[in-house]
């Protein structure tokens, strides 16, 4: 107890050590310290469809520790007055007791003793009765990988609940990526097949990383570097870019800072943090009472080194063979994914997307199923589980290898394009670059009615009218894409690959 209120102590006076107005890696889901990477942006736009209406089911998956129950508290607190939330974190539940928290969250009333039957028709009611209000209800289920199939069929028949026109409820499930495995089930072909926006969050890259800790300690209320550039890379090398393991490493390396009297992170302190956090692998189980229990295997171990010792002299003849032997034995796997894919795409193993953009190409991040990975006619790298752990790669899994559905590929995206969805009815220039590449003209008569009833501003040909759009949906249905009109990064890279005057007409 002593050592925890000392521990809380040292914390507490490294507040005013650095200079900071509250801690700057807390790992609680503080919309304030949600740092807006482009794949956070990219995540919050595909929540913000939810407030279109036409998304009756959205799906939100990332790792542990990348950001979703913080990205989700900060678009439940960003949206408009006329939108009633709902936010359930509990997934271990039966099919009543959703339906009853549900009505809780949203203060619709119900009998003690209602039946599934009777909480259905007093949802249905309280819904209805938001809709005359012209209120638009959403839902939030967090940690969704952890709800049976039972239940999820109960989400599907949530999404039932509609007018004949428009959807009363619209449901957000986040969860890991087992959330994807699950919704592949062909028990659950139903639900999977109503989601109108998915979306997976993936790590931090090394740029992010030390942009992420910038921020933070902006938002903490200090700008000054505290983390040197090699601190800054052992930090996403033992973090594997987990914003929750960043911020925990973090701490613990700026405690180390202020116990040492030091002003900025070095390698070492990332490294003690790494000790005190995940252990020492050296130590562990090394204590003086069990060496003895080490002995033994330490000394076959030493006799098996002096056993290929004398065979590798007898082989020396086979040089050739020997050396190729060894090479494959004794290099570990390549574990960045840009230097793989830069090597085989262009001879030079670049280390992060910052080179890569140097050389006139963007780091795209896909999590496409294999083939459409192979039918995007693209070099790429994926990420495959092995019996001794995870490894990047430029050729497809063999056996005893599986695909992660983590994938890299170099693109060239068009001029001006900033990582932002667009949606039926935006403006943008990169809708004249969609157009060219349809070859579909703008036809200038289009007019677009404002509510009042009367036409608003003539539009151009960055409006994404609905004509486009049918193009799109039919672009995307031609390539097994997502038909749901967006253009995202993955609908204009396959434009860029496949698409003439021709396609989709």
């Amino acid at each position: 107890m002593m050592a925890g209120f000392r521990h809380y102590t040292q914390r507490s006076m490294y507040l005013e050590y650095f200079g900071f107005s509250r801690f700057p890696f807390t790992i609680a889901p503080d919309p304030d310290f949600l740092y807006p990477s482009g794949g956070h942006q990219e995540a919050l736009a595909h929540l913000h469809y939810a407030l279109t209406g036409h998304g009756g089911l959205i799906c939100l998956t990332g790792e542990v520790g990348t950001g979703k129950t913080t990205l989700c508290r900060a678009f439940l607190h960003d949206v408009p007055d006329n939108v009633r939330t709902a936010y359930l974190f509990n997934p271990q539940l039966s099919a009543q007791e959703l339906l009853q928290s549900l009505c809780d969250e949203l203060d619709i009333r119900y009998p003690a003793d209602a039946s599934l039957r009777d909480l259905y028709r007093h949802l249905n009611e309280g819904l209805l009765a938001e809709y005359a209000k012209g209120h638009q209800v959403i839902c939030v289920i967090d940690e969704a990988q952890s709800m049976p199939a039972e239940l999820l069929e109960q989400i599907r028949l949530l999404t039932n609940l509609e007018t004949e026109k428009e959807k009363l409820l619209t449901l957000i499930l986040v969860g890991q990526p087992e959330l994807q495995e699950i919704l592949r089930r062909y028990d659950l072909r139903q639900l999977n097949q109503r989601i109108t926006a998915r979306y997976h969050l993936r790590h931090l890259n090394l740029k992010e990383t030390a942009d992420y800790l910038s921020f933070r300690l902006h938002q903490a209320g200090v700008d000054d570097t505290l983390f040197s550039g090699p601190a800054i890379r052992r930090l996403w090398q033992a973090s594997r870019g987990v914003p929750r393991i960043i911020n925990t490493l973090a701490d613990r390396a700026l405690l180390g800072a202020y116990a040492s009297e030091q002003k900025q992170v070095s390698v070492a302190l990332v490294k003690g943090a790494e000790r005190e956090i995940f252990g020492d692998p050296v130590a562990t189980g090394s204590s003086r009472r069990q060496r003895p229990a080490v002995v033994r295997p330490l000394l076959l171990g030493m006799a098996a080194l002096l056993i290929l010792a004398g065979v590798a002299a007898l082989l020396l003849k086979r040089q050739p063979a020997l050396e190729s032997l060894l090479s494959a034995a004794g290099s570990p796997p390549v574990q960045n994914p840009v230097a793989l894919l830069s090597e085989r795409q262009w001879g030079t193993a670049l280390t992060d997307c910052q080179q890569v953009a140097v050389q006139g190409a963007d780091c795209l991040w896909v999590d496409w199923p294999l083939q459409q990975l192979t039918d995007a006619g693209a070099e790429f790298v994926i990420r495959v589980r092995t019996p001794q752990g995870e490894q990047w790669q430029t050729t497809l899994p063999v056996p005893g290898q599986q695909y992660t559905g983590q994938a890299l590929i170099f693109w060239d995206s068009p001029d001006g394009y900033q990582q932002q969805l667009i949606r039926p009815g935006d403006t943008s220039d990169i809708v004249l670059w969609v157009r060219q590449q349809l070859g579909m003209e703008w036809h200038s008569d289009w007019q677009v009615v404002a509510p009042a009833g009367s036409p608003a501003a003539a539009p151009d040909g960055r409006f994404y009218d609905p004509l486009l759009a049918r193009r799109i949906m039919n672009f995307q249905t031609r390539y097994g894409l997502t038909a749901d009109r967006i253009i995202g990064p993955q609908t204009l890279f396959y434009l860029q690959q496949h698409a003439s005057p021709a396609e989709g007409s």
